[in-house]
This record gives C-alpha cells, sequence and structure tokens, in this order.
C-alpha cells in the first residue's frame, strides 16, 4: 500500500485485507474494518456500509501507514488506542497490559459473587493496569466501591482516564502499590481480586509478537514459574478480607491446581477453580471463612 492515494473505501478496504493476508494476520478483515473505521470515524461493523464513499488523501494515507504497522505486528489496540473489554471501550497505551477476553471470566465471577451480596460491598482490584477490571465492576454494580492498586504510576493514569471515561471516578480509589504491600484497611474487603503477570519467564520468546513487543514485560512474567505473585496474594488476602469475604485470581493454562493449593496453604476454604468456555482452568477463588 505504499503511496497508495485510494479515494473509495471499498477499494481502500480490500487492499488493506489483501495487505494483512500476505503478512499472515490472522484476522484480515477484522483487523482492516477496525482500523478503517478509526481513520474514517465510523464503527468496524458499519465500515462498508457506504463502499463508494470518498476517503480523503490524508485518511487513504493514515490507514496505509496503520495497515504496514499492523503487517509489522503491532497489535490493532496499540494502534487506534483503545481495546473492548466487556462491552465497554478502554483507552490502553505501552504502559497497561492488553485487557483479554479471558478476563472477562474472572470479572464475570466477581460480579455474580458481588450481587449476593446485600450490602454496599468494598472491593480491592490488585495490579489493575488498565482499570479494565476495575472500572468495569464499578460501572455494572452502583453500589460497590473499588480500590484500585498497581505498582506503576503510568498505569493508574491510564486507569483514572477509564474510570472517568465511564463516569465511576467517584466510586474507584486509585493507589500505587505492591501487591497487597502497604494497603490500609484491613479486613474490609468483601472481595480481592486480581489478574497477575503469570508468564513463566521461558516462554517470554514464544508469546506472539503482538503481545511480546506492546505488554510491559512486567505485566506479563513475574518470575521464572509465572506463580510467583500467587503465594503474597494469597496470604495478604487473608489480612485484607472481611469475614467470608472472597479472593479470585487469573491464572494461566496448567497453573489452577498449582494455585489452588496455594490458596488452600494459606488457609482460604472453600477453593474453586472456574473454566473458561474452552475448558481451560481460569481462576481460582477462595473464601476467608468466619471465625
Amino acid at each position: 500500500m505504499e503511496g497508495a492515494l485510494v479515494d473509495r473505501k471499498g477499494i481502500l478496504f480490500q487492499k488493506g485485507v489483501g495487505a494483512l493476508k500476505n503478512a499472515g494476520i490472522q484476522n484480515p478483515v477484522l483487523d482492516a474494518a477496525v482500523l478503517l473505521g478509526y481513520v474514517t470515524g465510523v464503527p468496524a461493523a458499519t465500515v462498508l456500509m457506504d463502499r463508494d464513499s470518498v476517503v480523503t488523501p490524508g485518511e487513504s494515507r493514515t490507514y496505509a501507514s496503520l495497515i504496514r504497522k499492523r503487517c509489522e505486528r503491532v497489535a490493532v489496540s496499540r494502534l487506534v488506542g483503545e481495546r473492548e473489554f466487556y462491552s465497554r471501550n478502554f483507552h490502553v497505551n505501552e504502559d497497561v497490559l492488553d485487557p483479554r477476553p479471558e478476563t472477562e471470566v474472572l470479572v464475570e465471577e466477581a460480579i455474580l459473587d458481588l450481587e449476593k451480596l446485600e450490602e454496599n460491598a468494598a472491593v480491592l482490584d490488585v495490579g489493575t493496569g488498565s482499570g479494565a477490571i476495575a472500572v468495569t465492576i464499578a460501572a455494572q454494580l452502583p453500589r460497590v466501591r473499588v480500590t484500585a492498586t498497581d505498582i506503576s504510576m503510568a498505569a493508574l493514569v491510564v486507569a483514572r482516564r477509564n474510570a472517568e471515561r465511564h463516569r465511576v471516578q467517584d466510586r474507584v480509589d486509585l493507589i500505587q502499590a505492591n501487591l497487597l504491600y502497604g494497603i490500609r484497611g484491613r479486613g474490609c474487603f468483601q472481595l480481592i481480586v486480581s489478574n497477575p503477570p503469570y508468564i513463566p519467564r521461558a516462554l517470554f520468546d514464544d508469546l506472539p509478537d503482538e503481545v511480546r513487543k506492546g505488554d510491559p514485560m512486567v505485566s506479563l512474567v513475574p518470575g521464572e514459574n509465572g506463580t510467583e505473585h500467587y503465594r503474597p496474594l494469597a496470604e495478604g488476602a487473608m489480612e485484607q478480607l472481611s469475614a467470608d469475604g472472597n479472593l479470585m485470581v487469573e491464572v494461566g493454562a496448567g497453573q489452577c491446581d498449582h494455585v489452588a493449593g496455594i490458596f488452600k496453604q494459606a488457609g482460604l476454604k472453600d477453593v474453586a477453580i472456574i473454566h473458561d468456555l474452552a475448558g481451560t482452568g481460569r481462576v481460582v477463588r477462595g473464601r476467608k471463612k468466619s471465625a
């Protein structure tokens, strides 16, 4: 597409699809539609409703540039600056993990748990990144207040922007902290959720380029084994959870049994594994029993 000055949307779209196919991109039609919609200011689903509409030379050049970058394995979300999660759009940049569909399993389980509570619940989201989990929970449940932490101040800036975007900034408190260390309010959270980094160091080089080059490494790899953060989360939760409160964490493929064992060793009860639609153990939960 170098130097292309296409002025018809349909032709421009087909050139983008062709370039992405030649580069081996997995979803060329969808990606081309998202990028052309971004450039022309229309939703991807309706990008070809008017195939003969005129695209300006400036839009054509911008689209060609985005297609080239996508062919170089830059993720679409990085190119357009946002990612859909739980039917909401979230701002993302190089400072935060790109929200994944797998994490919606954790959010769904958290919402189901909180809907059973009669009181106004307090939730702690550890390692919030873009704020996708914290903001979604707050947006779905108006009676809930969420404390969201991250070790990265740059990530918290992104989370604040997303809280404001979805108008829940008055119920999402952002704190810079490493895991549960230094969190005040011991014993006051009815639910603690976390999607911590869980990629073993040895597997980092095998990740897709879009992930390996786009997401912060600190959000992907916690150490050699990939499970380093689960023990401090489980042990800290025993102090921070209220009686009968729950800890829920996302885990990587094949990690659920090991993490469940960590939960039990820390004293959490009713430990359970929740599977995603593919049958993969995706979430581990445990309860702090009342005395």
